[in-house]
This record gives structure tokens, C-alpha cells and sequence, in this order.
């Protein structure tokens, strides 16, 4: 075949799962008991808005494990994702209302917020995420209707985790001045200590949101959403019973139900944290040029650079050199004041290879001046 001239890039922005190597075989043991089922034709001809009992009844099983007690199954729905969830949640706010976030947040959360015709306030965070006393001050500044988006188990993207005390403070300033929280936890069963969520202890303020997308795989495109109360739930349904576009795919809920029946579930999560585990040490041998921030189980770092590195300029000498790799720009709420910092995947390579071909550029990058390579030819690309 003849040489196209394109070179490969080794994609660092999409924080994906690794693929365990045994998810083949549990692919197959799920398949095939989906096939030998008398059911699953039945099961694949019909919808399943908000899930079916066994789809609700497996996610409070699964559930159970990041809150520690029994969960209503009747306060459960089944959506198809966390943008699905977040569009069912914002959909049911009134426009016009203030949602309060961190700063720098899920990259697509400013524009679902928009076309809900909702006003995204970004907060400053710490090392902990959102500061309570952030909140307060933000609530000062606005009126009306008031909602919380937080992801407060390994932040995207600064990996922040809040510890329990500031999760009770902030649950009570929420209270305080009448703020539902919506609790992102995509990474609560990566993390290994992570705290309770909190929905766990102001479960009835709190809607709460754990996709699979993370320690599952990101196309099985299911999301378990636990409202305040069973009526909350119900209310949230009631207007969007026949529009598709949110439900659950009956193959993946199948799967994820088997897996979560017979604790494959739970070996995909420890096979999961080895794995990140494993890139976590070749990204600490590796990058040496700069220092970045990170958690267990967190699926990227979070690099803040030195003023002599902008980072769009990284960003571009990074691509030129078949890296890529996300500014923080991607995740900010507002125009104003974004710190000069990247995003890098540790998972989104599919070999290990590959991950260390990627830092090794990144970090030469990093330990040199950016325009100076930008304007050499072809010393580092991902090619060799």
C-alpha cells in the first residue's frame, strides 16, 4: 500500500476507560446469555424509557456500593448517558435560572446549560473543588431560581476531590438558600478513596448521576440517575414519556445487568483501577518537565504551565508534533479568568506504547521553548 504521508496522531484529550483484557470474554459470557434467553426478542422490540425493573433493580444493586445502604428503587431512572440525564434535568428548570458550577468544568456542560436557556455561573475552586463560601457570594449576586452542577469525586478536569466535611458544608449552603444539586460521580467507583456521595446525606436536594461511560465503556451509553424522591421522579418523566431520545439501549442495559448480576462488574472496576494505576507510574517517570496534579483512579492529569508556555501555543506545537492534547479553555464556564493549564489522558491510548511514545514528545515540549520547536521540522512526531 502506498505511503499516504499522513502521519499518526496519539489522541491525549479523550479520557476514556482502558479496555481491560478480559473484556472480550466477558462480552461474550454477557451475549451469550442474552442470546439464550427467551426474552431478548421481546426485550430489543420495545423501548424501555427510564429503564425496566430489572435495569432499575441491577443499578440499585450496583449502587448500593458508593452509598453504603439500600436504595429505593422507585427514586431510579435509566437514561442513555449523562448528557441525556442532564438534558431530561435541565429541561425541567425553569429558563432564565442561574446554575451554578465550578469554574472549569465538563467540557459540554456550558452548552446544554445555554440551549436550556440556562445562565452558567462558574465558582472558584481549590484543591477540594467548589468553595462553599464561593457559593455563598454567588448567591448574593443572583436571584430567582438557583440550581448546582457539581462533580465533586475527582473533578473534571483539575482532579479535585472534596473531602467529606466540605461536602456537608456545601450541602447545607444549598439548603440554605433553596439550590437542588445535581451530583455528577462518573468517577466514584475509580476513585478508591472516595468519599460518600452527596446525595448519600442530603439525598433530598440532591438529584445524583453515575454513568457507565467510565468504569464500564463509554459507547454502552447508559446512566443511572437517583432523583430526591420516588414523586420527583415521576414528575421528571411525566412530560418526556414518549420522546426516545433519552432512553436506555436495550442491548447495553442487558449487558451491564449480567455483568452486574454474576460481579463482573465489579472485576471490570478492579481491572480498571490496575490499569490506571499502571499509566499513573509511567506518566510520574516520564514527566519530569513540569508539574501536574492527578488522583487515583483519574483517567488525565491536569498540567498547570509556567508563564513561558501559553497554552493554546503547546496545544498547537503539541498537534504539529502528533500529540494532542486539551487546553483548559475547552472546560471553562466563562471567558474570564481561565488558568493557563492542559488536560492529558492518561487512557485514551489503547497501548501502553503508545502512552509512553506521547508523554516522552509532551515532556521534551514541556522542557524546551515552545516556539523554538514549533519552528523546527520534524524531529518529534508520533511516528518516531
Amino acid at each position: 500500500m502506498p505511503d499516504s504521508g499522513l502521519k499518526r496522531s496519539i489522541d491525549l484529550t479523550t479520557a476514556l476507560p482502558p479496555a481491560p483484557h478480559f473484556i472480550h470474554e466477558a462480552l461474550e459470557e454477557a451475549f451469550r446469555q442474552i442470546c439464550a434467553s427467551d426474552t431478548t426478542a421481546m426485550d430489543i422490540r420495545r423501548n424501555r424509557p427510564g429503564g425496566t425493573r430489572e435495569d432499575i433493580e441491577c443499578g440499585a444493586s450496583w449502587l448500593r456500593g458508593r452509598f453504603g445502604q439500600a436504595l429505593d428503587p422507585e427514586r431510579i431512572v435509566v437514561t442513555n448517558g449523562t448528557q441525556s440525564a442532564l438534558n431530561l434535568l435541565f429541561g425541567a428548570i425553569e429558563p432564565g435560572a442561574t446554575l451554578f458550577t465550578e469554574s472549569l468544568t465538563y467540557a459540554v456542560l456550558r452548552q446544554l446549560a445555554t440551549r436550556a436557556g440556562l445562565k452558567p455561573v462558574g465558582l472558584p475552586v481549590d484543591q477540594e473543588g467548589i468553595i462553599p463560601e464561593a457559593l455563598e457570594e454567588g448567591c448574593l449576586e443572583s436571584s430567582g431560581h438557583r440550581v448546582l452542577f457539581c462533580n465533586p469525586t475527582v473533578h473534571n478536569p483539575t482532579t479535585a476531590v472534596m473531602g467529606g466535611a466540605r461536602r456537608i458544608l456545601l450541602a447545607e449552603t444549598c439548603r440554605k438558600h433553596e439550590i437542588t444539586i445535581i451530583e455528577d460521580d462518573v468517577l466514584g467507583f475509580l476513585h478508591p478513596d472516595a468519599p460518600p456521595p452527596i446525595a448519600a446525606f442530603a439525598p433530598d436536594i440532591t438529584w445524583y448521576c453515575m454513568s457507565v461511560s467510565k468504569c464500564f465503556a463509554m459507547g454502552l451509553r447508559v446512566a443511572y440517575l437517583i432523583a430526591p424522591t420516588a414523586d420527583r421522579a415521576r414528575e421528571l418523566l411525566a412530560p418526556v414519556q414518549r420522546l426516545s431520545s433519552w432512553f436506555p439501549n436495550a442491548l447495553s442495559s442487558l449487558t451491564i445487568n449480567h455483568w452486574i448480576r454474576t460481579g463482573l462488574a465489579q472485576q471490570i472496576i478492579d481491572a480498571l483501577r490496575a490499569d490506571i494505576r499502571e499509566r499513573h507510574e509511567v506518566a510520574s517517570k516520564i514527566l519530569t518537565a513540569a508539574e501536574y496534579v492527578t488522583k487515583p483512579g483519574s483517567l488525565h492529569i491536569w498540567v498547570p504551565l509556567p508563564d513561558r508556555i501559553e497554552q493554546h501555543e503547546l496545544v498547537d506545537t503539541a498537534k504539529t508534533c502528533g500529540i494532542l492534547i486539551r487546553p483548559a479553555e475547552v472546560f471553562a464556564v466563562s471567558d474570564l479568568r481561565i488558568p493557563n493549564a492542559v488536560r492529558v489522558s492518561l487512557t485514551a491510548p489503547p497501548t501502553t506504547n503508545d502512552l509512553v511514545v506521547g508523554l516522552s514528545i509532551l515532556d521534551k515540549i514541556l522542557g524546551r521553548d515552545v516556539q523554538e520547536i514549533a519552528d523546527e521540522t520534524g524531529p518529534l512526531t508520533a511516528n518516531g
